[in-house]
């Protein structure tokens, strides 16, 4: 007879299942890491699962996200606070206590209108303490908290508080005392087991959950995540915003010093811990994210996984420096410039690399609050939570700087049909809600300003700017690679405003100076010093030369420029548009594309202005 090996199954009976707010010691014991969160740039810790920007998961060693399951962490908060959603369930325990001997009080529930309302009343073996009530208060900073409220007409006895102290806090003789979290948290461990059994006989359970010491961190899992320039990047989702806050009055309570018996900043923190669990206390794995992530299954070959991240890389519109926005047209901006909303620079960021020529630059905007956070060797910090000159920066650390005045971007109207739809531009910044182009850059995109919209891109590194000044900015694609004529196309506004001034020769001393205001030229002498009670006069010849570079010598059939004076041009309303673009095609081959730019922009406002 065969031997029974099968392995040994024990058995057992379930006689209850206990549900229960987590204890301080339960969050600190199924977190993963021992420390503490201290930094709001460790909230997507390595310790905390995948998906991460690189590297494995610290906790599980793995590095595929579906064998990752997540792992918490937590925040240990200087000062406890109150769970606020179980506030009013903690106000209706200590309505029923006597605070003095814990023991339940005469009170009894009553229903009314649906729903139960406690009456209390003294108890009846501390006869010399009044009837206390527990009331919910809700603070100007939008934190509750709890409060006693003795009603009296007459003035409390000295001493009336007393019974309290043993709990470690000091009452005055106001017939309202403020509850601290830390004291309730310190009554619930002294109710004897006794009282447990009555109040829950009742419905009511006291729990060490009803105040929070430690506030747990979700998993990176539990980030939507996007995958973005061949990167898996974490969204800087909203509850990531209410943890950073919570952070910021973390280190308020830190810098001041506040005790457990000061209750200037603990409203503060209890009101950033209660946005955060209002958004993320019962957050659940979002939807679909194997579809978001693209993970490939092991099963398919590699020509499938190679066009699986072909699709997630390169045809996905998703990009971590990019952004979309609607076109308008402002004849004000230089060609060569775009302008860009605040709200985008607030949101995209350059990263620039701390050396002996940018410190000062780099410090003194970090101390202006126009940096997010810099990158000491493999760690990265934040600068937003960080104190006013609590920040230093040395060199060779990399700074994430806001986007300035100045910066290099490009922009692309799609579909591109040819080279000319990628222009790189110079950063203008403007508190509108739109970008803004110069309207003589819309031919090379094929854009108009009747809802087109545009991308646009944000290069990190020097060789990419670089690269984009050489070959995308609008200087270098003046002339069209395919038939080396001028890309920027005088359009109906431009067009309908040279006809009025081929037909009105002569200009007022007042519409002079409006046209001549924009150029670094003065204004020559009047062409007309006096004639019939009028004057002075100038013409219109006089005010285009402004816009001249300094020695331009040019000569043909409809014109003849020298010394950057027009001594002819053929200025007739059916050939003055001709006349202009053969006069900016010599302009280029003689001083270059940047005076040929400059001409451009200047020549725009005149049209404008006009």
């Amino acid at each position: 007879m065969e031997e029974d090996i099968s392995p040994l199954v024990s058995t057992g009976v379930v006689s209850c299942i206990r549900f229960s707010l987590a204890s301080f010691d339960e969050i600190c014991k199924y977190s993963i890491n021992n420390c503490p969160i201290s930094h709001p740039s460790q909230l997507g810790n390595p310790f905390l699962g995948l998906p991460l920007e690189s590297g494995r998961c610290e906790s599980c060693g793995t590095m595929e996200t579906e064998k990752c399951e997540g792992h918490f962490g937590y925040i240990e908060l200087p000062i406890p606070v109150y769970h606020p959603s179980h506030i009013s369930e903690l106000k209706n325990i200590l309505s029923m206590l006597c605070l003095k001997c814990l023991r339940v009080n005469r009170g009894k529930i009553k229903c009314d209108t649906g729903k139960e309302r406690i009456f209390v009343a003294s108890c009846t073996y501390c006869r010399e303490i009044n009837s206390i009530s527990v009331n919910e208060v809700k603070k100007t900073d939008g934190a509750v908290c709890l409060e006693l409220r003795v009603s009296t007409r007459h003035r409390l006895r000295e001493g009336y508080w007393n019974f309290l102290d043993k709990f470690g806090f000091l009452h005055g003789e106001s017939p309202f005392q403020t509850l601290h979290p830390l004291e309730v948290h310190r009554i619930l461990n002294e109710i004897p087991e006794e009282t447990k059994k009555r109040l829950s006989a009742k419905g009511f359970f006291p729990q060490n959950g009803f105040i929070i010491q430690f506030l747990p961190v979700p998993p990176n899992c539990l980030s939507l995540p996007a995958i973005s320039d061949g990167k898996i990047i974490m969204y800087s989702d909203n509850s990531r915003n209410l943890l950073r806050r919570v952070f910021t009055s973390i280190e308020k309570i830190k810098t001041t010093g506040t005790s457990c018996s000061e209750n200037s900043e603990i409203g503060c923190l209890q009101a950033a811990v209660a946005r955060y669990l209002d958004l993320r206390g019962i957050a659940k794995a979002p939807h679909g994210m194997q579809r978001k992530l693209k993970i490939a299954d092991q099963t398919q070959n590699s020509s499938k996984m190679w066009l699986e991240k072909i699709r997630t890389l390169f045809i996905s519109k998703g990009s971590g420096f990019s952004s979309r926005s609607v076109i308008t047209g402002d004849p004000y901006i230089g060609v060569e410039v775009i302008g860009l909303p605040l709200e985008i620079a607030k949101r995209v960021t350059f990263e620039e690399r701390v050396s002996v020529y940018n410190l000062e630059r780099l410090q003194k905007m970090v101390n202006d609050r126009l940096c997010v956070a810099y990158v000491d060797g493999e760690n990265k910090f934040s600068i937003e939570t960080s104190a006013e000159g609590h920040v230093k920066l040395k060199i060779g650390q990399t700074v994430s700087r806001r986007i300035m005045d100045g910066d290099v971007v490009f922009l692309n109207r799609p579909p591109s049909t040819h080279k000319h739809s990628l222009q790189a531009f110079f950063v203008a910044l403007h508190d509108e809600n739109v970008v803004k182009i110069n309207p003589l850059v819309c031919s090379p995109l094929g854009a108009d300003f009747d809802g087109d919209c545009v991308h646009i891109f944000y290069p990190q590194s020097l060789a990419a700017k670089a690269e984009a000044i050489e070959l995308f900015s609008v200087e270098k694609q003046l002339l069209s690679s395919h038939n080396a004529l001028l890309n920027m196309q005088f359009a109906q506004d431009s067009l309908l405003s040279l006809r009025l001034m081929s037909n009105k020769f002569f200009l007022s001393k007042e519409r002079a100076q409006q046209l001549a205001m924009f150029v670094p030229h003065v204004l020559p002498s009047p062409a007309l010093v006096k004639a019939h009670n009028c004057g002075p006069w100038w013409t219109i010849l006089q005010i285009l030369q402004c816009a001249f570079p300094s020695s331009l010598d040019c000569s043909r059939d409809t014109r003849c420029i020298s010394g950057s004076d027009i001594q002819h041009i053929d200025f007739k309303k059916d050939s003055i548009h001709t006349s202009l673009l053969e006069l900016l095609s010599s302009m280029l081959s003689a001083k270059g594309p940047k005076e040929g730019l400059m001409f451009l922009s200047l020549y725009s406002l005149y049209l404008w202005r006009y």
